[in-house]
């Protein structure tokens, strides 16, 4: 009796300490994706994705402990269970379905190059045959660059952020970086940015560069998925997703 009493108290212990973990939620962002996430001079994460992802937690009433990562580890990280949900602008690929649960989509988007203004390039993989290209380390544009570009003769070099991609950009050192529209724009505004411009086609091949972004979750919390795309259409309805993506951005995101 007294085994069966101490095993109740201790399964109901354990049952409430999930009860109070499941009320704060662990989200994983980039910290160097401009205007998405950035990390401040006194550490706070701020962008787009931080505003997102803590609309999210107010509307499911749960308490958000927001904290960087390095976006190439970021899957195998979240199924090592030391994050709950990675909100980072990643495109919801069938490669990435097969390792994690996605929400609906929540910014929609495309790639574009960005290199020295009045840049003779046609960014087509003919047109690019034998120049450097940039892209950041662990993305699609990564994927891509390599298996569409690279083996039409390209030289693609990778980085662990797009600012140092943009930094070799601006030293010579790479003809062109691949990026996501909002990076881009963002580094037009930026120190330099009149000196640049964004170049070729418009990359959006759903096979590479998904159907939209999501929001990362393991494949076993359904109902935390479930909780996470009924935020997402409420802010989406009323107004607090819009209010957001115009503090970033002078188009609709979510388009």
């Amino acid at each position: 009796m007294q085994i069966k009493t101490w095993t109740m108290l201790t399964l109901a212990a354990l049952l409430a300490g999930q009860a109070q973990a499941g009320d704060t939620l662990r989200v994983a962002t980039d910290g160097t994706f401009p205007p998405y996430s950035v990390v401040a001079p006194d550490g706070k994460l701020s962008g787009f994705d931080v505003d997102i992802a803590n609309a999210l937690c107010t509307e499911m009433k749960a308490k958000c402990e927001i904290m960087r990562y390095d976006f190439d580890g970021m899957i195998p990280a979240l199924n090592a269970r030391k994050f709950d949900l990675i909100v980072a602008s990643m495109a919801i690929t069938p490669e990435r379905e097969k390792a994690v649960a996605f929400s609906a989509k929540y910014e929609g988007g495309y790639s574009q190059f960005l290199g020295k203004k009045g840049i003779q390039l046609t960014g087509t993989p003919a047109g690019m045959k034998g120049k450097t290209l940039g892209v950041q380390q662990g993305t699609i544009q990564e994927k891509y660059a390599k298996d569409v570009f690279g083996k039409a003769g390209a030289k693609v070099r990778s980085y662990s952020t797009p600012a140092n991609a943009l930094l070799d950009l601006n030293a010579g050192r790479v003809d062109a970086i691949m990026v996501e529209i909002g990076v881009g724009t963002e580094f037009l505004k930026g120190p330099g940015g009149n000196k640049l411009s964004l170049f070729g086609p418009k990359f959006n091949d759903v096979k590479y560069f998904g159907t939209g972004s999501g929001i990362a979750m393991r494949k076993a919390d359904q109902a935390l998925l479930q909780k996470v795309n009924t935020a997402l259409a409420a802010i989406l309805k009323n107004g607090t997703y819009k209010k957001i993506n115009d503090r970033y951005f002078d188009y609709n995101q979510y388009d």
